[in-house]
């Protein structure tokens, strides 16, 4: 039973990576009308600073899903899309940036032993909010080129995610993880990125690389937390995803984060 809860793993901790490097997400939008609203708010920096500059990021699109490479088992898992929004506070030099990830639970399906088939749900559950920091650029054949928009942001954010696992089966029997299986801390994950702030807005995509800690409070008849660790915990995994923009500001939609 140790391997099949091994395999099970491999298609657990792979989602829990996407939603991971999803998080680190940071950036705002706006179309030529709200290019200059953005230019606008410079100006008026302190008082942006205090309320905040709202913005809003996809996770995952059709071109590059949310995608996470388990070092030690070898295997992809691909995540459904998801969004991240935050705030930027202020303008000016190097300033905070908070935001939250909202990312669906997913279900895992693997062939083990070339035959054997296993499935298992994974869901990401924050550990407080996205946090980092964020440099304001301006300059569409400038600093903001490779972007192609008027203003960008290089962003530099964490977020910190654990890792849960649940519905396990092998071969169609139940492997009773229970409840409460998680990582025992949250998962780190940084992600630094050039992101476009204007419409249009190209997709970005990103690539991180982190370590994933050691299970706990997995199994209910027998301690499976150190099977899952030496099968999956470690460092040398990856996400890769694309960060498309949203929208920006407070204004309505398609292109403003307000209701």
């Amino acid at each position: 039973m140790s391997v099949l809860t091994g395999r099970v793993l491999r298609a657990f901790l792979l989602p829990a990576v996407l939603g991971l490097g999803a998080l680190s997400l940071a950036s705002a939008s706006a179309d030529p009308a709200r290019t200059q609203q953005v230019r606008e708010a410079v100006a008026q920096e302190p008082a942006v600073a205090q309320a905040g500059l709202t913005f809003g990021f996809y996770v995952g699109d059709e071109q590059q899903p949310t995608t996470s490479r388990v070092a030690k088992l070898g295997s992809d898992i691909t995540f459904p899309q998801g969004r991240f929004d935050g705030k930027i506070l202020g303008f000016s030099g190097q300033v905070p940036i908070t935001g939250k990830l909202a990312i669906p639970p997913t279900s895992s399906y693997f062939v083990s032993f070339r035959f054997m088939p296993a499935t298992g749900d994974v869901a990401l559950i924050p550990d407080g909010d996205a946090t980092g920091t964020v440099l304001v650029k301006t300059g569409a054949n400038g600093d903001c080129k490779a972007v192609g928009t008027n203003i960008c942001a290089l962003t530099d954010v964490t977020n910190k995610v654990f890792i849960k696992l649940s519905n396990a089966k092998v071969d169609g029997k139940v492997l009773d993880v229970g409840p409460n299986c998680r990582t025992a801390q949250s998962v780190a994950v940084n992600i630094k990125a050039l992101v476009p702030l204007a419409f249009p807005a190209p997709p970005v995509k990103v690539t991180s690389t982190f370590a994933t800690p050691a299970f706990a409070g997995c199994g209910v008849r027998e301690d499976l937390s150190p099977l899952l660790t030496g099968l999956v915990s470690g460092p040398g995994n990856t996400l890769v995803t694309n960060l498309r923009l949203r929208c920006v500001g407070d204004g309505p939609p398609p292109n403003g984060c307000g209701a």
